[in-house]
């Protein structure tokens, strides 16, 4: 390679931030060390941020820039931006070329960028090893696993379940042209602001400035044995993953959990740390538009997202289904439904300070002025339904509330009764068990008022209803029995049964399903909360 192509490569090749050393003599040991640029090198990179920076921001700049044109003759503003722009690409391209010559001299980074080209050529398990002693800019690596592009349209969505109950509705010509000014309205503010508040992990500014913190935690967790992989969804987005492989290291190793991460929340600095310290293989994932992922994280990208994860974990990675622990935290609750809804197989499904429907939390948020223009940006552009997603997964579950939660409460006091997480039991109770709940408004008073009380008086409510866990136990493996021994929703349990029997399966069910952590909303979940949840048929070999 002469020297002008290799200045080329070196002047658009991704920027290197660490390499690591594997020593091994009794055991593997994994060093890093940082990639020192010289200060021309340093100073081509600076520049070239700060462009990246500034560009990212354009949108919101137009505004001042219309302003400044209208204050000005046309002539003037011409002549102003023509010289601000040719000084900027002066000092764009010096920078490019500062940054090119500085990598072209340093053997590290020829190096890097060799064992880069050659791994885009023939990219295997031998050139992915050499590649992986390099922390490096994500955009630069190759692909790692492509999802076929048909599978989604196999997959069952909210908005396929709305329509098969009916529940589309079509507009007339003058209905469309009257909500015509509502529906672009809606359209700006959910592909401008809309998006930016309820996923803030996606905004430029905060992925720029969380970079040192993402690169640390992605460094301690390759130093947990982590493998970085890039997959590439159904609509062509980068999904950053990264894999810890426990298989036949641990008890729990050929379990893979399989995380989603909250509105803010990032694989490198989030949940993984819990389900890691409990032996599990672990398969994180970013959002799309968080840290190195590309794209947006819209509903249908994020639906894309999960399921081109799901699949790497099952063809790539070889966990069968079966051995698949879905971990949803916050609004990750989503994704994780949406992927138990079509993958039914899966082991178990974890949701941790999850809530119902995103709907109540954004109207409150918001003025109550607003309340028509949000509930049509939601259901139109946002529809995170939780608990709809939920009640089409008839595996087994578990839900953490956090009883001192700031975040999914309505209204906003973080008290017990006004936890969104009471709302997605309750619809879970009313689809599974309808006898107890649809068919007993007492059973449904008495699980709000018990949801809605510290732990103390739970357990007074307990003993005044005098619950009784072996009579409970009885009662769901005989349902179970009467279903050929299949768990099977809607149950009829509680169908034959009085209203004392009633509450005390209420009760019962309400402590199995859901359990309490003392802790704001973004703690961190403790370790023996972490498991795959109470599965109802265990009640068979209970009961024997």
């Amino acid at each position: 390679m002469s020297f002008i192509q290799t200045l080329w490569k070196c002047n658009f090749g991704p920027r290197l931030f660490k390499v690591y050393e594997i020593t091994c003599y009794v055991y593997i040991h994994l060093f890093q060390k940082s990639y020192e640029p010289n200060s021309l090198e340093r100073w081509g990179d600076q520049i070239v941020i700060w462009f990246a920076a500034i560009w990212s921001i354009t949108l919101y700049v137009i505004p001042f820039v219309v302003m400044f044109f209208h204050q000005h003759s046309i002539t003037e503003s011409i002549s102003s931006l023509s010289k601000l722009a040719t000084g900027a690409s002066a000092i764009f391209i010096t920078s490019l070329a500062a940054r090119g010559y500085s990598r072209a001299t340093n053997p590290i980074y020829l190096k890097f960028l060799k064992i880069l080209n050659e791994a885009n050529t023939h990219y295997n398990a031998k050139t992915k090893q050499e590649l992986d002693k390099y922390e490096f800019e994500f955009w630069a690596r190759p692909v790692d696993y492509k999802i076929k592009r048909d599978t989604l349209s196999e997959k069952l969505t909210l908005e396929k379940i709305a329509a098969s109950n009916g529940r589309t509705k079509r507009q007339t010509g003058k209905e469309f042209i009257f909500t015509l000014p509502c529906k672009f309205i809606s359209y700006v503010v959910a592909h401008t602001f809309a998006i930016k508040l309820i996923y803030p992990g996606s905004i430029s500014i905060l992925n720029w400035a969380f970079r040192s913190t993402l690169l640390k935690g992605r460094m301690h967790l390759i130093k947990h044995g982590g493998e970085r992989y890039k997959l590439l969804t159904a609509d062509d987005n980068e999904i950053d993953a990264i894999f810890i492989n426990r298989r036949n290291k641990t008890t729990k190793g050929n379990i893979l959990v399989i995380t989603c991460e909250g509105n803010c929340g990032f694989y490198e600095t989030g949940i993984i740390s819990t389900p890691l310290s409990k032996g599990y293989s672990i398969l994180g994932w970013n959002h799309p538009g968080f840290g190195s992922s590309t794209g947006a994280p819209y509903p249908l990208q994020e639906e894309n997202a999960i399921d081109c994860v799901m699949r790497f974990a099952i063809d790539h990675l070889k966990f069968p289904e079966e051995q698949i622990i879905l971990y949803g935290w916050s609004i990750g609750g989503y994704t994780a439904t949406w992927a138990a809804m079509n993958y039914p197989s899966i082991q178990s499904l974890i949701l941790d300070a999850t809530f119902d429907d995103i709907l109540p939390l954004a109207i409150m948020t918001m003025s109550s002025l607003l309340e028509g223009l949000v509930r049509n940006i939601i259901r139109n552009y946002f529809n995170l339904n939780i608990a709809e997603q939920l009640n089409r997964y008839d595996g087994t579950i578990l839900l953490i509330r956090r009883t001192k939660d700031e975040v999914v409460c309505t209204p906003s006091d973080n008290t017990l009764s006004g936890n969104r997480g009471n709302m997605l039991l309750s619809k879970l109770f009313m689809r599974r068990y309808p006898h107890l709940l649809l068919k007993s408004l007492e059973c449904a008073v008495l699980l709000v008022r018990f949801l809605s009380t510290d732990i103390s008086a739970r357990k007074s409510i307990i003993e005044k209803v005098k619950v009784d866990e072996k009579q409970c136990l009885e009662l769901i493996a005989a349902d179970i029995k009467n279903s050929g021994g299949i768990v099977h929703y809607p149950s009829t349990l509680g169908q034959d049964c009085d209203s004392k029997t009633k509450f005390q399966l209420t009760l019962f069910l309400a402590t199995m399903y859901m359990k309490d952590q003392p802790s704001s909303h973004c703690t961190l979940l403790a370790a023996d909360l972490f498991h795959p949840g109470w599965n109802p048929a265990s009640a068979l070999s209970t009961t024997e």
